[in-house]
């Protein structure tokens, strides 16, 4: 699913915003198609990168199902089914995440997931992409005051400050003797002052005459500005009389008699480029004009806009507003302008006179937030119980310095913005007011940002990373959510994920997206999702007007907002103008942070009402949104005042007991006991929830009725922990709400586990104190085969009694011994201490094994041959196939779990493999100090916090006396150390280095140190030496060495002794290290003919000494000097060919080819030089520099620009059929019914005989969606049908793909069927069963617009061999599954239950830009299709009436100069460049 920003920025596809200025007109050349080329091998991926390429699945289970086994251990058990490489669990969505190891996986491991137990259903994860106060006027008395406090209603709300009436005149619901409701036409007292060309400003006198005086300073050139519905305003003078156009077009001001005005009182502004307006009469549809340079006369009978049309503005704010002082505040019209169609936000904090006590937290999921901007780092949240900066996970969330929020595209706690949308959204949010520099937000003072990234710096985005952020912001207390980003298609995890925090009172506001569609019809998510909490935002502009580029729907967008032409802040400290639906999103987030900030007591479902009951109605948005008005925060105030707030219990539960009685990890049964408030006179019921570390009430439980008892008990079964679980707490409720967290009584969660396996193998390593007596030193044991089940290890004295005193603990660190799964009987194992040995000999086909097991560890592989590609052994990242690996290779393994995959496929066979695996910190060991010991006997035992396991292990002490003993084990030398500086072969040079021990170094007198032979004899005399052991433990020992390595000599050994003999040793290998690089290469020239990018092929002659070569480094070089990494090679023995396509700058001309070793990487290598082929005719541009745009195959050509408008011959087009949706068929409303609808591209075999659009040709479609679907024919249909030539889209697709799946693109036609699947009526009948059905589909749908259509494909072909022979390779869009939105109304009173617990658009434009850019598009196949369904519909009606681009009962917004054209990508993969809008 793509994701897209709706603002500026780049989201894999984010909707960018669209930087306006002297570039707009460049627009056509800004959408290039970004070319993958190139066949780079190795190359070191970004973890962006990796993202980029994985195939991943989001697998939901049943809710009946979980708990009956964690969540974990099913994570595990999925790891070993066939195509998976790795799983992540998601516990508080019963989810995971699981990667495929291969794109061509996904299909089986979707029907494999699809098959196990409790499976809910498997949905293919989806990308996302980049929306002192004033005194009052002379002569205007304020009414006296009454403050809230002294009104017992008022002050039950909590409100603050003066209520009856405020100190602008506003009376409040909750006052007792309440005037009259003011006029609708009520105005501010702010007023403006027309300043002509001519140097006179516009005057209305008090006897009706207009003309002009010299200053502004006398009150008749003052006008209050009344705005319309229809889009007009009415000019207002201080005598309370509106400037009139007489039917001679003269202006006058008169009294008429009326109190409303008419079309000869309404003007228009009309904004011009000059910054200067003019006014047009609506009765008489002509400019005002100033006909005289001082006194003169005002007309209205102009027909075009020249100089005397023109006039400057001055604003005088009235002294019911508050004007912060900041710098730029003048560019924010969004909050304040005088043409009236902005929020009203200044006259909103007039209701705040001092600043907020509470705070809200506002959680901003998009690409990050610059959190040192000065205007906004005062403004961000900062996790409480995080240290800054000590790499340590404080809070134990799982996420180390998460600080200012998370980072889920790169996986850390830094959500820092490397883009520059997400900081743009924060700023309009509750950038920092009144603090004399940049912006002010909508919500300046209370609010705390919460940062929140999952799209990445160049644009991409996960659905699953944005639901990772999603759970972030529920478990640390944000309230709202501003999400300015949007996808092409649906995906129900990301539904699940909003629901659970719509359960949560979390408020979701989405962009409704910037392509200029109806998304009633062609949706847009997540702004489309049915939930609740959901508000979904189009964008308006400076005149009132719905913007060019908004989405709109009557039924599917909420309300609009400002979007076209936002100052806000970006990193950097930096400040630019943006546009998109992304730029209004956050106008309403701040709004609801704002009406949160004045009634903290309300629910979010209240908040949400008022934000659409209190909206401002235009007339030009009558059709774009459900509320058909544009936000208003002084009007939302005011209705949020009549709100009654919820009454929740005051008084608590006073304790919550649980103790955990399920013996496996991570699943908790037991009894929670609670113990009741003394007082319930306001409580009817219990509700026991799930609290995060921060201190917040997650998923509920388990509710329970109020009965006067004084304990309640209530049985817990299957509960699994979720990621930032901290407790359990229970809180009190009634019918108007329940109590929050400060009111809860809380448990700590403490999973009861008993270990699975204990340690063995207990051995002394030597007593250090030489006294007779005393023991000092450590024991050594080898680790439980697995540590998943314990924390630790506690060590015990053992008696003759039993058990004795704790002497000591010892952590466990994840430890597991090498485990293998499923056809782990092809495999010979065979283990000899640390070291295991696998070996499979002449393999069969279609064998998988898995092999897990802890690092650090080293892989040494002694012989391989396999099916070069397609039989391999995957190790981490690497897959190693073939028969020319050079041996033996090397893998050292790091900490942390791995697994070792080996898979044949259905082909040929060949000879099989060997390899060891030896690993390292299979022993721990624990100190024992100086002491005389009650036993010489201690026991080790696992354990899981308290709990410990069955399996003891015991080890025997021996007391060490120096005075009659040789050295023990204990005083053997320390840091014992050898390398060799020679590199040519069997000669070594260098110093043996070591310490003595660091303690008992006294019983030591000498040193004995040899070259031993593989059986640890001394051979050789001339190599042994004795060294007199020093007086220091700090002292180092040292000897020289420069000599030809004997062949029989493995290793150096260094002996302790004394008086009485040789004692303890320790010995290391002896490594002869041998340096050899490439003998030589060559490269192929470069075919790409643009400048600074070059393609070819390298050719490498191997080294002539390979042992211990791990792989040849290729880089970019200036001249002899390596600059850049290109990729790393695999060694062979025979030549080795590299392919690349990169981006170069001008001093890169050379390639530096280097030998790298497992610890060293030679500076010396083979220099290739090269030049930069350079063709002027051609018009490419890559992608990011120095970064290969390879796949494993090239593209045949240079990729031509794709223009937001596909040239593709639109008049050979010919509509076969229409029918009407199976939904209308059965009696529902098309818009209301749930349904999947896509669209089906099918190449015919034959353009001269095209298949006839027959009942029979539908029926056979319809046959293999149904076959392939698992659905009934009568659950489909093909709403419409038209055939096209595919020349131009096999252009298109091979583009693309790098290739055509169309055989005979110039000749034949393709197939558009655009198709809706219902549930059956029985499901239809069951929501639960509905959603399920839904979901499952969309899944499968999303895989076919993946590419993964083998199986419809062959359906295709078998139900239309005799109508349309030949015909195959379909290709198919996202699905959008439909669903009507849920529309709540919460009411002023409140009552509850206690039950109720992206392709990146490219339409948003930068109206001032400070840099230039390019937008850089990576289209799919998805783009093309989507863009094929939306121009299709828009011309044919696909989708009834209602989708056509602009109906006749759509808005008409007026058009704007750098209007977006309103095409709707279905991409997997958009970026965009910080540059124009698309």
């Amino acid at each position: 699913v793509a994701v897209r920003f709706l603002g500026p920025g780049v989201a894999g596809p984010l909707q960018k915003p669209a930087m306006v200025g002297a570039r707009a007109g460049a627009i056509g050349l800004g959408l290039v198609l970004l070319a993958v080329c190139g066949a780079v091998k190795e190359l070191p991926e970004s973890k962006e990168e990796v993202k980029n390429r994985e195939s991943r699945i989001i697998l939901r289970y049943q809710k009946s199902q979980t708990g009956q086994e964690s969540l974990e251990s099913r994570v595990k058990r999925l790891e070993s089914l066939p195509g998976i490489s790795r799983a992540e669990a998601l516990p508080s969505l019963d989810m995971a995440v699981v990667v495929c190891k291969t794109p061509e996986d996904e299909d089986d491991v979707l029907e494999a997931l699809e098959s196990q137990q409790g499976v809910e259903v498997a949905v293919p994860d989806t990308w996302v992409q980049l929306d002192d106060l004033p005194k009052p006027p002379r002569g205007v008395k304020p009414q006296s005051t009454e403050m809230c406090e002294a009104n017992p209603r008022c002050k039950a709300w909590g409100l603050q400050d003066a209520c009856c009436p405020t100190r602008d005149g506003v009376w409040m619901e909750c006052c007792e003797d309440r005037p009259a409701p003011i006029d609708k036409e009520r105005h501010g007292f702010s007023t403006i002052s027309l300043l002509s060309w001519h140097g006179g400003y516009l005057a209305a006198m008090r006897w009706g005459a207009v003309g002009f005086y010299p200053s502004m300073e006398h009150q008749d050139t003052r006008f209050f500005v009344v705005p319309h519905v229809d889009g007009y305003v009415s000019l207002k003078n201080q005598h309370g009389a509106y400037l009139v156009t007489t039917p001679s077009g003269r202006i006058a001001c008169w009294h008429r008699g009326h109190g409303v005005a008419d079309d000869f009182e309404k003007f228009k502004f009309i904004y011009n480029k000059d910054g200067s307006v003019s006014l047009r009469s609506k009765s008489s549809d002509k400019y005002l004009a100033a006909e005289h340079p001082s006194w003169g006369v005002a007309t209205a009978d102009r027909e075009e806009i020249d100089d005397w049309e023109k006039f400057n503005v001055t604003t005088v704010h009235g002294w019911d507003t508050v004007i912060p002082n900041d710098e730029h505040f003048e560019k924010l019209w969004g909050m304040n302008h005088f043409g009236g169609r902005d929020i009203d936000a200044v006259e909103a904090w007039r209701f705040f006179p001092a600043p907020p006590s509470n705070t809200v937290i506002v959680g901003v999921i998009d690409t990050g937030i610059d959190y040192t901007h000065q205007d906004l780092k005062e403004r961000m949240w900062t996790n409480p119980n995080e240290i800054p900066d000590n790499g340590i996970d404080d809070d134990g969330n799982g996420i180390i310095d998460d600080v200012y929020g998370a980072d889920f595209a790169n996986d850390d706690g830094d959500p820092f913005d490397d883009q520059m949308h997400g900081t743009h959204c924060a700023g309009t949010i509750a950038g920092h007011g009144n603090n004399a520099e940049g912006v002010a937000g909508v919500a300046w003072a209370g609010v705390r940002l919460m940062a929140l990234k999952f799209l990445s710096a160049s644009g991409g985005g996960r659905t699953s990373d944005a639901i990772k952020c999603l759970n972030y912001a529920v478990a640390m207390g944000a309230k709202i959510t501003s999400n300015s980003w949007g996808g092409g298609g649906s995906s129900s995890a990301m539904r699940v994920a909003i629901e659970r925090a719509q359960r949560a009172g979390v408020m979701f506001i989405a962009a409704a997206g910037n392509e200029g569609s109806d998304n009633d019809a062609i949706p847009h998510y997540p702004s489309n999702y049915a939930p609740s909490n959901i508000i979904s935002v189009a964008s308006t502009t400076k005149t009132g007007s719905l913007s060019s580029f908004s989405c709109y729907g009557k039924e599917s967008v909420d309300v609009g907002a400002p979007g076209s032409g936002i100052y806000s802040t970006i990193p950097g400290g930096k400040y630019a103008s943006l546009s998109g639906t992304s730029m209004a999103t956050p106008h309403v987030s701040g709004l609801a942070a704002l009406i949160w900030l004045f009634r903290p007591q309300l629910t979010m479902p209240q908040i949400i009402e008022i934000i659409l009951d209190s909206a401002t109605r235009e007339d030009a948005l009558q059709n774009s949104s459900a509320s058909g008005a544009r936000i208003n925060a002084r009007s939302a105030l005011l209705l949020a005042s009549t709100y009654e707030g919820s009454r929740p219990p005051v008084h608590k539960p006073q304790a919550l007991t649980f103790e955990d009685s399920d013996p496996g990890v991570g699943i908790m049964a037991g009894d929670a006991v609670i113990t009741c408030a003394e007082d319930e006179s306001d409580i009817s019921f219990y509700s026991i929830h799930i609290i995060s570390g921060a201190g917040f009430l997650l998923d509920t439980i388990a509710t329970v009725d109020a009965t006067g008892a004084a304990t309640l008990t209530v049985p817990l079964a299957n509960l699994t922990l979720t990621k930032y679980a901290a407790g359990l707490a229970v809180v009190a409720g009634n019918g108007t709400g329940s109590a929050g967290p400060s009111m809860a009584a809380t448990v700590e969660i403490k999973d009861y586990c008993v270990p699975l396996f204990g340690p063995s193998d207990v051995q002394w390593m030597g007593d250090a104190d030489g006294r007779p007596g005393f023991v000092a030193g450590k024991i050594q044991f080898q680790r439980a085969e697995s540590e998943k089940s314990l924390t630790h290890y506690n060590v015990y004295w053992h008696t003759a009694a039993g058990q004795g005193d704790l002497v000591g603990k010892v952590p466990a660190d994840g430890f597991s011994r090498p485990q293998c799964e499923v056809d782990c009987h092809l495999l010979d194992i065979n283990v000899s201490g640390t070291t295991y040995t696998f070996h499979r000999g002449a393999y069969d086909n279609e064998e998988l094994a898995k092999i897990h097991f802890s690092g650090p560890a080293l892989m040494t592989i002694t012989s391989f041959r396999t099916e070069k590609y397609y039989d391999f052994l995957e190790v981490g990242d690497r897959q190693l196939s073939g028969t020319k690996l050079a041996l033996p290779m090397n893998l050292k393994l790091p900490s942390g779990l791995h697994t070792i995959t080996w898979s044949s496929d259905r082909s040929e066979v060949e000879e099989g493999w060997t390899f060891h695996l030896t690993q390292t910190g299979t022993t721990a060991d624990f100190e024992v100090p100086s002491m005389q010991p009650p036993s010489m006997e201690l026991q080790v035992t696992a354990a899981f916090e308290e709990t410990e396991g069955a399996v003891n292990a015991y080890g025997t002490l021996k007391d060490f006396d120096a005075s009659v003993m040789v050295p023990s084990p204990a005083l053997v030398a320390r840091n014992l150390s050898f390398i060799d500086e020679n590199v040519q072969e069997k000669m070594i040079k260098g110093r043996i280095e070591f310490f003595p021990p660091s303690m008992g170094a006294d019983a030591v007198t000498f040193y004995h140190v040899y070259f031993a032979d593989v059986a640890g004899l001394a051979q050789w005399a001339e190599l042994s030496w004795t060294l007199e052991a020093p007086k220091k433990a700090s002292e180092m020992l040292q000897i020289d060495l420069d000599l030809e390595l004997p062949s029989a000599a493995v290793s150096i050994v260094a002996v302790s002794g004394n008086a009485h003999g040789e004692g303890a040793k320790t010995q290391i290998p002896l490594r002869d290290i041998v340096r050899s690089a490439p003998a030589n290469a060559s490269f192929s020239g470069d075919s790409d003919p643009v400048a600074d990018q070059v393609r070819g092929d390298l050719t490498i002659v191997p080294a002539p000494v390979p042992t211990g070569i791990t792989s040849y480094a290729v880089y970019l070089g200036n001249g002899t000097q390596k600059d850049e990494l290109l990729g790393q090679i695999p060694p062979s023995f025979e030549d080795i060919s590299f392919s690349f396509h990169i981006r170069l700058e001008p001093y890169q001309r050379s390639l530096i080819i280097v030998s790298t070793y497992d610890d060293f990487e030679m500076e010396e290598g083979v220099i290739v030089n090269f030049e930069d082929l350079v063709d002027d005719s051609t018009f490419f541009l890559l992608g990011t520099r120095g970064r290969s745009l390879g796949g494993s195959e090239p593209a045949e050509s240079p990729v031509e620009p794709w223009l937001r408008t596909p040239a593709m011959g639109w008049d050979e087009r010919q509509l076969l059929w229409t029918e009407a949706p199976v939904a209308s068929r059965r009696g529902r409303s098309h818009a209301q019914a749930p349904h999947i609808m896509s669209s089906l591209l099918l190449p015919l075999d034959s353009a001269d005989k095209p298949p006839a659009p027959s009942a029979e040709l539908r029926r056979a479609l319809r046959s293999a969606l149904a076959e392939v679907l698992k659905v009934s024919l009568e659950q489909t249909s093909l709403t419409q049908g038209e055939r096209l030539r595919c020349q131009q889209a096999t252009a298109k697709t091979a583009q693309v793909l790098g290739k055509s799946r169309l055989q005979q693109p110039d000749e034949r036609s393709c197939l558009l069927v655009n198709f809706h699947v219902v549930p059956d009526a029985q499901k239809a009948l069951h929501p639960k069963l509905t959603q399920d059905f839904l979901d499952r589909i969309e899944a499968k749908v999303i895989r076919w617009h993946q590419g993964s259509t083998r199986q419809l494909d062959a359906a295709l072909k078998h139900h239309l061999e005799s109508l349309a022979p030949g015909t195959g390779g379909a290709m198919v869009s996202e699905p959008q599954q439909m669903a009507p939105k849920e529309r709540r109304r919460a009411g002023r009173g409140l009552a509850i239950s206690k039950e109720d617990g992206v392709v990146l658009t490219t339409e948003e434009r930068e109206e001032t830009s400070e840099e230039p850019g390019y937008i850089l598009v990576a289209v799919s196949i998805g783009a093309f299709l989507g863009a094929l369904t939306v121009l299709f519909a828009a011309r044919r009606g696909a989708f009834g009436a209602a989708s056509v681009k602009r109906s006749s009962s759509s808005p008409s917004p007026t058009a704007e100069p750098d209007a977006v054209d309103p095409v709707t990508p279905a991409d997997v993969s958009v970026q965009l460049s910080e540059g124009q809008q698309g």
